[in-house]
């Protein structure tokens, strides 16, 4: 047997520690998405920042809470995510309970997982930054909390031979002490190089999205007047397929959300062919490739939030918020669901081309200048 000679001990704590401070820059690269005091959390596979945390307003005591995540993968190799459906819950400082009854409109861009399956539409490819979108909602009779403590787990999927997948680890989110209209700033390689187009096709520009291979802006918010008791909010968006491969986009049916500055809700209703245009709208059962974009392309849609007015006040600044999905064409000429795309746009003024928020503000404050100037 051939004898193997063992460091003494001073020179095996020297190659150790050689070893630990060896691996402490990429530990530490690793770590770099959750600084300040945005709420995010981070394993060494993924980080996930909470960018917009929102209270709706119904006009009933039904309560829903929105929270936006943008989830970036770590990792050398893609990352799939799935959410653990059950598990998103809120609890406010008056100790009502939040939840989210179901996944078809409580989640937006992530798949679900169950006891029986899940949906692995969710993949990262490495450094990739994409969002999703959660609501719970709970029946409130007495007095609405005002900071909110909001939890909810994922899964990772973990390839197998054979093109199998499986379930694995499993991470828990929980941020605290939220408040209406919280947001972060997106970390900084959130918008990192995707497909075709390199650095952020944003470059800070109000009413603008980067999730995943997809960008997507709003061009154009025009309010419309109250009619009926009803008012509708027009908005073109834009959307920029920045991968080298075709994209075919489904608006997903009853994902367009929209607040204003009051808490007011207003909903795409895609019943009304109207309310939707120049894009097709996907279902459970039917999806269209209509809406084709070749690599680098952009198109046009449009989209009508409308809500109920009777007595309330007319908002000036809006969220608009919606999910895409893209399939995949099989030589069958059937589609294949591929991806979700989550879509909040921020908050944006009455106007076109990505007004931002604060421009009503502005201009009013403009308005009075001008009349002390004229006295």
């Amino acid at each position: 047997m051939r004898a193997i000679a063992l460091p003494g001990r001073r020179a095996a704590a020297s190659w150790l520690a050689c070893i630990v401070f060896a691996g402490l820059p990429a530990l530490q690269a690793a770590a770099q998405d959750c600084r300040g005091s945005e709420p995010c959390i981070e394993n060494p596979r993924f980080s996930a920042t909470l960018s917009d945390f929102r209270v709706l307003q119904t006009g009933n005591k039904n309560r829903p809470l929105a929270a936006t995540l943008r989830l970036r993968n770590k990792t050398g190799a893609p990352l799939t995510l799935v959410y653990v459906s059950g598990s998103a819950a809120a609890l406010d400082d008056q100790g009502t309970r939040y939840t989210m009854p179901n996944t078809r409109t409580g989640l937006r861009g992530l798949g679900a997982a169950t006891r029986q399956s899940f949906d692995p539409r969710f993949t990262l490819a490495p450094g990739e930054a994409g969002d999703a979108r959660i609501e719970v909602t709970a029946f409130v009779k007495g007095i609405h909390g005002t900071r909110f403590d909001l939890e909810l787990a994922l899964r990772e999927v973990e390839p197998l031979p054979g093109g199998q997948q499986r379930l694995g680890r499993e991470t828990l989110l929980r941020y605290t002490g939220l408040r209406d209209g919280v947001a972060a700033a997106a970390p900084a390689a959130a918008a990192a190089n995707v497909g075709a187009a390199p650095g952020d096709a944003c470059q800070g520009r109000p009413g603008c999205v980067v999730n995943g291979a997809l960008s997507a802006h709003v061009e154009r918010l025009a309010p419309e007047a109250v009619k009926g008791n009803n008012q509708g909010i027009v908005v073109g968006v834009v959307f920029h397929n920045r991968s080298a491969e075709p994209m075919i986009l489904n608006y997903k049916q009853d994902t367009g959300v929209m607040l204003d500055e009051l808490g007011q809700r207003y909903t795409v209703d895609s019943r009304r062919r109207s309310d939707v245009q120049g894009i097709p709208v996907s279902t459970r059962e039917r999806a269209s490739s209509q809406f084709t974009l070749a690599p680098g392309e952009s198109r046009r849609a449009q989209f009508r939030y409308t809500r109920f007015v009777g007595k309330t006040r007319v908002g000036t600044r809006f969220t608009p918020s919606l999910a895409v999905e893209q399939y995949e064409l099989l030589p069958s000429n059937q589609l294949r669901l591929q991806r979700e795309y989550a879509l909040d746009f921020g908050t944006l003024g009455a106007g076109g081309g990505g007004v931002a928020a604060g421009t009503a503000e502005v201009q009013q404050l403009l308005d009075t200048l001008g009349g002390l100037l004229k006295r």
